[in-house]
This record gives C-alpha cells, sequence and structure tokens, in this order.
C-alpha cells in the first residue's frame, strides 16, 4: 500500500489563493496590452437514439446548439483570455445535455490569465485542460457544455519536452466546513518527453496525481504512465494507472497496437485495443474500482450512451473490459470514415454488457466549417433488442 501522506504533492489552497494574488500583481505592474483577438465557434447537433429502458423502446430526437465567442487580449509579457458560451437544447430553458453539470442559459466557459517569465508560463483561472490520451483528465469536448477547471496550472518547456504542474479546487467547502482540508481539490505533475529517436511523434509521459476529497472518503494518490510510440508504420499507444490510498486499491490498463500505411491513400490506420477499468470486489473491505471521474468516455467506450459500461464516477462499480478494433479510411474528397467495433463485460468478465458498432463520417467543406455524421448500433448482451443512436453535426470556427 502506498502512504498518502508520503507522497500528497497537492499545493495547498492557501499558498494557491496568495499565488493568484501575486500572479494578479505582476501582470498588472508589467504588461501593456498591445492587440486584442476575436474568434467564434458555432456547434449545432442534432440527436435521435433509442431508450436504453428495457421497458420501451421510445425514440427521442433533439437538438443541441453551443456558440461560444473568445477575446484574447495579448500583452507583452501577459495575456488574457475569455470565452462566452451559450449551451442550449433547442426548445429548452435550461441545458440538461451535459453530464458534467447543468448550465441555464450563458457562461463564462474560459476566462484566465497567462504570464511568460523566469522560463515558465503561469496560466490562472478558469481554462479546458487535456492531459494525454484524456482518459484521465479530459476536456469533454464531444459533452454540449465542455469541461473547465478552475485553478493554476504552470508549464516548463525544455529540450526534451514539457513539465506541467497544477492545483485545481474542484470542490470549495468555505462556505460550509470553513476548513481548506475538507476541500476537494485535484493537483498533479505531468511530464511529457520526447523520443525522436523513435518517430517524430513518439512520447512518453509519466504523471502523479493527488485527488483530495475528504468528505466522500475518497482521496487517493495516482501513479501514471502513458506511451506513444511510432516505428515504421507501426504504431503503439499503451497507458497505466493506479489508484491507492488506505482504502483504495485500482488501477486501468488501456494496449493499442496499429498500423498506418504510407502507401496506402485509402487506409489511414488500423487499431486493435484493450482497455481494462478495474471494478470493485463488495467481498472485500477496500474499494477496488478506478475513479474516471474527469477522463473522456465516448473518446474510447464508444458513442451509444449504454449506462452499464459508462458508470466510471466512483469506486464502486463493476469496472470494464473492452476489446475494440478501429480502422480510419480516406472516404470521398476532404472526408474521412471511422469504423470502430467494440466488445464490452464486466472488469472479472462475469457480466457481459454487450456489442457496439459506430460508423463515424468527418467531412471538411472549408478552412471555417466541417460536418459530422455518425450512425450507431448498441447489441446488449440481454433485456433489449438493436439499440440505436444517429447525429449530425455541423462546427464553424471563425
Amino acid at each position: 500500500m502506498i502512504n498518502q501522506g508520503a507522497c500528497k504533492m497537492v499545493f495547498n489552497n492557501s499558498i494557491a489563493r496568495f499565488a493568484v494574488g501575486l500572479f494578479v500583481f505582476i501582470i498588472v505592474e508589467n504588461s501593456f496590452c498591445t492587440d486584442y483577438n476575436w474568434s467564434a465557434n458555432l456547434r449545432y447537433r442534432l440527436k435521435t437514439d433509442t431508450s436504453n429502458d428495457v421497458e420501451t423502446d421510445n425514440t427521442s430526437s433533439f437538438s443541441e446548439m453551443r456558440s461560444r465567442i473568445g477575446l484574447d487580449v495579448l500583452g507583452e509579457s501577459a495575456t488574457a483570455h475569455f470565452i462566452l458560451q451559450d449551451s442550449r437544447i433547442i426548445g429548452a430553458l435550461d441545458n440538461s445535455a451535459g453530464v458534467t453539470g447543468n448550465t441555464l442559459g450563458s457562461t463564462l466557459h474560459q476566462v484566465y490569465f497567462t504570464y511568460k517569465g523566469y522560463k515558465r508560463t503561469f496560466q490562472v483561472g478558469r481554462f479546458e485542460l487535456a492531459l494525454g490520451n484524456q482518459r484521465i483528465i479530459a476536456k469533454n469536448n464531444w459533452n454540449n457544455t465542455g469541461r473547465s477547471f478552475e485553478g493554476i496550472l504552470v508549464k516548463r518547456k525544455s529540450r526534451i519536452g514539457e513539465r506541467l504542474l497544477f492545483s485545481l479546487p474542484v470542490v470549495e467547502s468555505y462556505d460550509t466546513e470553513h476548513d481548506d482540508s475538507r476541500d476537494h481539490v485535484l493537483s498533479g505533475m505531468y511530464w511529457k518527453i520526447n523520443l525522436p529517436g523513435l518517430g517524430e511523434d513518439s512520447k512518453i509521459e509519466p504523471y502523479i496525481m493527488n485527488h483530495q476529497q475528504v468528505q466522500n472518503n475518497g482521496s487517493y494518490n495516482m501513479f501514471g504512465f502513458r506511451a506513444d510510440l511510432e516505428r515504421n508504420s507501426i504504431l503503439f499507444e499503451g497507458e497505466l494507472a493506479i489508484q491507492s490510498s488506505d482504502n483504495i486499491s485500482a488501477n486501468l490498463l488501456s494496449l493499442n497496437l496499429g498500423y498506418a500505411p504510407v502507401q496506402m491513400d485509402w487506409l489511414r490506420s488500423i487499431t486493435l485495443g484493450l482497455d481494462i477499468v478495474s471494478g470493485d470486489d463488495s467481498g472485500t473491505d477496500e474499494l477496488e474500482g478506478f475513479s474516471k471521474y474527469f477522463g473522456a468516455r465516448h473518446k474510447h467506450h464508444g458513442f451509444y450512451d449504454y449506462g452499464l459500461h459508462k458508470k466510471y464516477f466512483g469506486h464502486t462499480h463493476e469496472g470494464l473490459q473492452e476489446l475494440n478494433l478501429k480502422g480510419r479510411f480516406n472516404f470521398l474528397a476532404n472526408s474521412n470514415l471511422l469504423v470502430a467495433m467494440h466488445n464490452f463485460s464486466s472488469h472479472d468478465g462475469n457480466t457481459k454488457y454487450g456489442n457496439e458498432l459506430d460508423l463515424i463520417i468527418k467531412r471538411k467543406v472549408s478552412d471555417e466549417l466541417s460536418s459530422e455524421f455518425g450512425l450507431v448500433f448498441y447489441n446488449p448482451e440481454e433485456g433489449s433488442d438493436l439499440l440505436t443512436f444517429m447525429y449530425v453535426m455541423f462546427t464553424a470556427n471563425l
């Protein structure tokens, strides 16, 4: 068992608040606005799916709209970034599309400041954060609201890669507990180490994190390692992560082997993958379920929202054992096709969840406009007939 106290590398909230104040002071004293950049991102998506409720096979169709307007205020050594977001289901008063939380009307999706100095980039405020292949920390772009964190992020680049240091308060308890030790805080260090000798994009990414959530008795340390390697058209991407505390012992494993031929214009890549998310054993006092509370789901585990194989927020779920085969093809002009097959079961293999087939076509219409069409078939192991999900999406970037 890894000692949580010895490995804890979380910033104290008081220190983080002091750093924020100092950071703002540096910006005011040393930076002068020289330029502005405006941007806009508009996304419309029509979704149709069959209910996975065993009592009914009803079909529902609805439209989502997400609008973002961004402003970057550029200074000599500091910048300010603002992204205003309106996210809603068309016809509904409030937005209930996002799994990361409901948002009524418009909100500031991102507002943060960056300062470059001392061979580092300091970032403070509310911002998106995506690490590695987003299994552990994702920005959840598929979601109609996306995900933003609040806190501090420090980046330092070197000739071999980049190091990230972050502290992200998730739940602030000042108005209930008035005790920093009762806050929920996600902190960690993440390294990106380039391996150009193996391939232009080859790299390894070790990391260490701590998730403090005392009220749920779910605080844990996490140690992980990710590799993304390419050699002579052979691709390998894998990740191992371990969550540990006095009452938690959980792990995640992902192995993906692919082939990306340079001599075939029609085939971009084909990949065979294995994903394992440990599940809880109710017969022990420990919690063995691996928590993917901030990780991506659609990106790795299929597009159909079948509840049994996408419940990884806590540590008491049954886990996942997934085999998948994915092919990416050049399809017509300026288009590409993803064909993905998934087989899902619980971590121990005793419970079969089902099989899924994804057909996703993406097309670049112009430099500003893109479209996407998805057709998904899910065959549950028991309780329902074939389930379908379909969507059409248009995205404009200005």
